[in-house]
């Protein structure tokens, strides 16, 4: 298994006696890269989705989201939509979601990197809680793709 880390810090504002002011959060996620699905680490409460090898679209990723982690029937087939969906995952009673890319989605760059993106927001969120564990892994044959994309 290959790891693809990332650290960064978002910049946002709070409040304290009345007045905003700046505050900086420090913010880690990881994509993990393997040879095949046989590999993830299962635990005794885990829930595995493997996303289809052959999609092609933003509307075909979503999609498979929709239908693989069981989103409400409000989803709004949009960025903003599955942001909102992976931030509760409600409905999923498992302790750790793996999301498995068996070949990353063929997506424009822009696209791309704005799902990438969002995963690694998703991931970096659920640290946070113990509620979920969200785990992210793609095909190590993708490494050099998605590793130019996040550039």
């Amino acid at each position: 298994m290959k790891i693809m880390e990332f650290h960064w810090v978002v910049n946002t504002w709070t409040f304290r006696n009345k007045k905003q002011i700046p505050v900086s959060i420090e913010r880690e996620a990881e994509f993990c890269f393997i040879d095949k699905s046989g590999e993830i680490e299962t635990k005794n409460n885990s829930y595995i989705v493997t996303l289809n090898d052959n999609i092609s679209s933003e509307e075909e990723l979503l999609n498979e989201y929709y239908v693989k982690l069981k989103f409400p029937s409000y989803f709004g087939f949009n960025w903003n939509a599955l942001i909102d969906c992976l931030a509760y995952l409600e409905n999923i009673e498992q302790e750790t979601i793996s999301v498995y890319h068996q070949e990353f989605p063929k997506l424009e760059t822009k696209t791309a990197r704005i799902y990438l993106e969002i995963l690694r927001e998703t991931i970096a969120q659920w640290k946070k809680y113990e509620e979920h564990n969200f785990e992210v892994y793609f095909n190590i044959s993708d490494y050099d793709k998605i590793q130019q994309i996040m550039l």
